[in-house]
């Protein structure tokens, strides 16, 4: 029982290490001009450090408030040649929604699963959808 024990701690304490790395990467530093998103965290207009935290999960974080939000991503190939980083946002009236990070040069893109909060608006606006870009530094 012991050794199990050993080893599973083990185990949770390399991928602990592992991740850490990870999580000081910088993937996007971007400025948004408007409150938007993320999952059901809202998150107010300003910079913000897009950052991996593990291989499916990305941590939003504004530079200058203690204010942070947490998704899951599915990573897919960038089919275009896109020379920068960008984050694309599904507005619906004056609400945005974070929908997808792309890498540029690349290096792929992140796509945000579509939330509970992000579904109720689409169906209120009656499903008028406009896709918003913003270039990251």
């Amino acid at each position: 029982m012991n050794r199990n024990f050993f080893g599973i701690l083990t185990t949770m304490t390399m991928a602990l290490l592992i991740s850490v790395p990870l999580s000081a990467q910088t993937t996007a530093r971007v400025t948004v001009p408007f409150d938007f998103t993320v999952g059901q965290t809202q998150m107010s207009a300003g910079t913000y450090d897009i950052n991996p935290l593990a291989h499916e999960a990305i941590v939003v974080r504004n530079t200058k408030e203690a204010r942070s939000a947490l998704s899951i991503v599915r990573s897919e190939r960038s089919r275009n040649s896109d020379s920068g980083t960008k984050l694309v946002f599904n507005r619906y009236g004056d609400k945005y929604f974070l929908s997808q990070i792309s890498c540029g040069f690349g290096g792929g893109v992140m796509h945000l699963p579509t939330s509970t909060l992000e579904k109720e608006v689409r169906i209120a606006s009656s499903n008028v959808t406009r896709k918003v870009v913003v270039a990251a530094k």
